[in-house]
């Protein structure tokens, strides 16, 4: 499958990269030798660097990826980017993708952490990938057609994240936000808002198997094709964090998608009525 050599490829390429110097402290290398488990954070300051050094101080970062998330204990909301994981089924790669846009062209220039021990930057691997790539990668029909039409957005117009790096909740938070938040916003055959007890936690304690996260930070306004009511919430946030569960059961492939806020100050829903950092997009 093109998919699964593609990431053969960034594999072969991620094992031949020399091992980045740094100036962090011992405790922080030793902890990466041991585990190289990353939140989407830890690196999106070396991807920004990289790709304004490179393209321009005016590239914007219009998505982040996070491939096969890990989603229980300490560690979740991090993808384990060590090499080792992806090397026996390409497909259980964690990664994490940061896509900007390149300025004044319709094209992306793709970004992912170094995942060898100790280091602290990113590689660029903008010529493995187009739209195309990005989409293929993710598994879920749903959550496809979701970012699919984002990135289409995306790169035909000026629409990237404008939440400050400094404001935006790390992917563990929001992670956690769309696991244990109750109430979820979700909305009836009527369009109308309402209160759900489902969410990632509650969906995740269901009976099944091959359990997968898939995480998304996208401009949430005018790149997801969200219906008014959605988007019409107060508190709505410029970006979105998707996170994407999904399971196989006894009755096939099931979906859980929510968008999260992307700051901690931030609250979703109707004053006075109903409010939440999350809501169920998966089901309106």
């Amino acid at each position: 499958m093109r998919i699964k050599s593609v990431l053969v490829i960034i594999v072969v390429a991620l094992i031949s990269i020399s091992l980045y110097s740094c100036s962090d402290n011992v405790v922080n290398t030793i902890n990466d030798i041991v585990s190289n488990k990353v939140t989407a954070k830890d690196r999106l300051d070396s991807a920004y660097a990289q790709a304004q050094r490179k393209y321009s101080p005016s590239a914007q970062l219009v998505m982040v990826f996070g491939k096969n998330v890990l989603y229980d204990g300490a560690d979740a909301g991090k993808t384990d980017i060590s090499i080792t994981t992806g090397i026996s089924d390409p497909n259980s790669l964690g990664a994490w993708l940061y896509i900007f846009k390149k300025p004044g062209t319709d094209t992306l220039a793709v970004y992912t952490p170094n995942p060898l021990p100790g280091a602290r930057d990113c590689i660029e691997l903008t010529s493995l990938f187009s739209t195309n790539t990005i989409v293929n990668l993710i598994a879920d029909t749903s959550a496809r057609n979701i970012v699919s039409g984002a990135l289409g957005m995306i790169t035909s117009s000026n629409f990237h994240i404008s939440t400050n790096r400094t404001s935006l909740v790390n992917s563990d938070v929001a992670y956690g936000y769309s696991y244990s938040s109750n109430p979820v916003i979700k909305f009836n055959s009527g369009w109308l808002p309402s209160a759900s007890t489902t969410n990632g936690g509650t969906f995740f304690g269901q009976t099944g198997t091959d359990k997968t996260v898939n995480m998304f930070l996208v401009p949430g306004l005018g790149t997801l094709n969200l219906p008014a009511y959605i988007s019409n919430l107060t508190g709505f946030p410029q970006d979105l964090w998707i996170v994407n569960y999904k399971l196989n059961s006894g009755s096939g492939t099931q979906n859980f998608i929510a968008g999260t806020v992307v700051e901690s100050t931030q609250m979703m829903g109707i004053t006075g009525l109903l409010t939440s950092r999350v809501i169920n997009i998966s089901k309106y």
